[in-house]
C-alpha cells in the first residue's frame, strides 16, 4: 500500500520482491497478491498490470494507522471530556486560520477546511494544490472535485455531527463533506475560543495518510 502511495504507479510483485526482503520468492508474492485481490483489497487496472488498492484497501491501511494513534489519544479525550484544545481563537494568538491551512497545504498537497460553525466561520485554502496532486482521467472527474469544493460549506453541519476528537477518515464517497470517489478526508475535532473547531484536510485517495494524521495528532 504505502508503494502505491509513495510512486502512483500500480505495484508488482517483482518490484515487492526487490524492495521487501519477505522471505519468499516472486511467484510466492503473486499468490499473496491474487487472494487480496480476490478478497476485494487490491485491483489491476489492466491485465499483467501490478496491483492497485481498492477503497476497502484503504480503509484497511487507514485503520492499521488509526490503530497505533487512537489508543492514547482517546484516554485524552476521556480525561478531558471534550475536543483537544489545541487550535487557537482564529482572531488570536501567533497564528491565524489562514496560515494553519496553507501550511498543511503546502506540506500535504491537500486542500485545507477549517470550520467554526458557531461563528458562521469556514475557510478553504488549496484548491490548487489539491488538484495539482489528484491522478486525473476524464472531465468528469475534475468537474467532480470543483464541484464539491463549491459545496463543502453546505455540507459541514451534517459532517461535523460524525465527528468525537479523534481522527477519523473517509474514503472516496463515504465522506460526508466530498462526492467524488478520488478523494478521501481526514477530519478531527478541535476545542478552540470555547467552542469546537472542525478541520478538514481533503485529499487525493493516495494521500500519505500517515503523515496527515500524524500532523492532526500534532496540531
Amino acid at each position: 500500500m504505502q508503494s502505491f502511495i509513495d510512486s502512483g504507479e500500480p505495484v508488482s510483485s517483482s518490484r515487492l520482491y526487490e524492495d521487501y526482503d519477505f522471505g519468499i520468492k516472486p511467484a510466492m508474492i503473486r499468490l499473496e497478491l491474487d487472494a487480496l485481490e480476490a478478497a476485494g483489497y487490491l485491483g489491476q487496472p489492466y491485465h499483467s498490470a501490478g496491483r492497485v488498492p481498492t477503497d476497502a484497501g484503504y480503509e484497511f491501511f487507514v485503520r492499521s494507522i488509526l490503530d497505533g494513534v487512537e489508543g492514547n489519544l482517546r484516554q485524552n479525550f476521556v480525561e478531558k471530556t471534550s475536543p483537544r484544545p489545541i487550535l487557537p481563537a482564529h482572531n488570536e494568538g501567533n497564528l491565524c486560520w489562514d496560515s494553519i491551512l496553507a501550511e498543511l497545504s503546502a506540506d500535504l498537497g491537500i486542500l485545507g477546511v477549517a470550520a467554526d460553525l458557531a461563528h458562521d466561520m469556514v475557510m478553504k485554502i488549496g484548491l490548487e494544490a489539491l488538484v495539482s496532486n489528484l491522478d486525473w482521467q476524464n472531465h468528469d472527474e475534475i468537474c467532480s472535485v470543483i464541484r464539491d469544493f463549491e459545496e463543502v460549506d453546505g455540507r459541514l453541519p451534517v459532517a461535523a455531527k460524525k465527528l468525537s476528537g479523534l481522527p477519523q477518515v473517509f474514503i472516496g464517497k463515504k465522506s460526508p463533506v466530498t462526492r467524488s470517489e478520488n478523494l478521501s478526508v481526514v477530519a478531527e475535532k478541535y476545542s478552540a475560543d470555547g467552542g469546537e473547531v472542525f478541520l478538514f484536510a481533503i485529499g487525493p485517495k493516495r494521500m500519505d495518510y500517515r503523515k496527515v494524521i500524524t500532523i492532526f495528532q500534532n496540531l
